[in-house]
């Protein structure tokens, strides 16, 4: 980037998300030159909006030599944008969840470190005060910690977040969010996951063009190195309509956490209790305007890095497997099946 000028950005993808984040990097002070999208009067639509130039080809943007990119496709197509992107040395931006594969997400960090650019993944919750609340508070709670959690909502307005081939269903797409809020709340990474399944949108109508139906709800149980559990109820197969909600409760030795996310964190302990609100806000721009602040100014890193990604997919992952196999999953018995290329170079 030349002193003075803007960032020059392109954002991949035209939808509700692309279309957010193409707003919040110009109101960021970036430039917006390109907004990709296969839908040209969807890609139109968003580049207008910043004065950006509508592509249907990501190719024809990154000739405009875009310093960053966000991409903000179907998860299936994340590695398939955000390696060229990488490759073009622009430095990324790229939507949750890292990928559908852990071969994916390897490539696109290896990309990354290849090209010397950064590789972020878009977990917005660290972006939301509810997340620095919530940790202060499980830590005066004690460890270990047993958290519960439920995620519920209707069928999803974007149909493709049910499609297993495409987003993932929540497993993948929804519950990487938790995954990535107890990783730093309960100790780390899990050791094991241990999970039923089901699909309860099997005979509604509104999915059933979708070939390959995800699993769309679950009870899951993780456990972590320092003996904390976490357990979590989770389903987007409820009626179309039905208000998504999300609660969490952690007790510890010391006292008991309860979470209507984002809105209110409450703590009782020895001292009473301690009640939290929050005001609002938008953690999709504070998370945009921290990347432009990072690129730009040297800022400290606050946007989580691919490893936090893979870290996340490796959990769903060894859900999953133990829904279809009827039996508890190390984690690193998924990763044995998808091995890092880094770790087996360095074996």
């Amino acid at each position: 980037m030349s002193a003075g000028e803007p960032l020059r950005v392109a954002v991949i993808g035209a939808g509700d998300m692309g279309a957010r984040h193409a707003r919040h990097w110009a109101a960021a002070g970036a430039r917006v030159v390109a907004v990709v999208d296969p839908d040209r009067t969807r890609a139109e639509l968003a580049a207008t909006e910043t004065g950006a130039t509508a592509f249907t080809d990501a190719s024809e943007a990154f000739e405009l030599a875009p310093e960053a990119v966000s991409i903000c496709t179907p998860t299936f197509l994340h590695a398939h944008y955000a390696i060229p992107a990488l490759e073009a040395g622009a430095h990324v931006l790229c939507e949750k969840p890292v990928a559908l594969k852990l071969s994916d997400a390897y490539a696109m960090r290896d990309a990354a470190a290849a090209a010397g650019r950064e590789l972020r993944i878009g977990f917005m919750r660290r972006f939301d005060p509810a997340f620095d609340q919530l940790l202060d508070v499980t830590t005066r709670a004690g460890t270990p910690l047993l958290a519960q959690a439920t995620i519920t909502a209707g069928i999803r307005p974007k149909r493709l977040m049910h499609d297993a081939m495409a987003n993932g269903g929540p497993i993948i797409d929804m519950c990487c969010h938790l995954f990535f809020v107890w990783d730093h709340v309960l100790g780390g990474q899990p050791l094991e996951a241990s999970a039923l399944g089901y699909t309860f949108s099997d005979g509604k109508p509104e999915v059933a063009h979708i070939r390959h139906r995800a699993l769309d709800s679950a009870l899951i149980t993780l456990t972590y190195p320092n003996g904390s559990v976490g357990q979590l109820q989770v389903s987007w197969g409820l009626p179309s309509g039905v208000e998504p909600v999300e609660r969490h409760s952690y007790v510890g030795p010391d006292g008991l956490v309860t979470v209507d996310w984002p809105s209110h964190v409450t703590l009782r302990d020895g001292r009473g209790v301690t009640r939290w609100r929050s005001a609002g806000s938008d953690a999709w721009k504070a998370e945009i305007t921290q990347f432009h602040a990072e690129l730009t100014r040297g800022a400290e890193q606050r946007i989580a890095s691919v490893e936090a990604g893979i870290d996340a997919l490796k959990t769903s992952l060894a859900v999953l497997r133990s829904v279809a196999a009827r039996r508890p999953v190390p984690l690193v018995e998924v990763v044995a099946d998808d091995p890092d290329p880094q770790e087996e170079a360095t074996a």
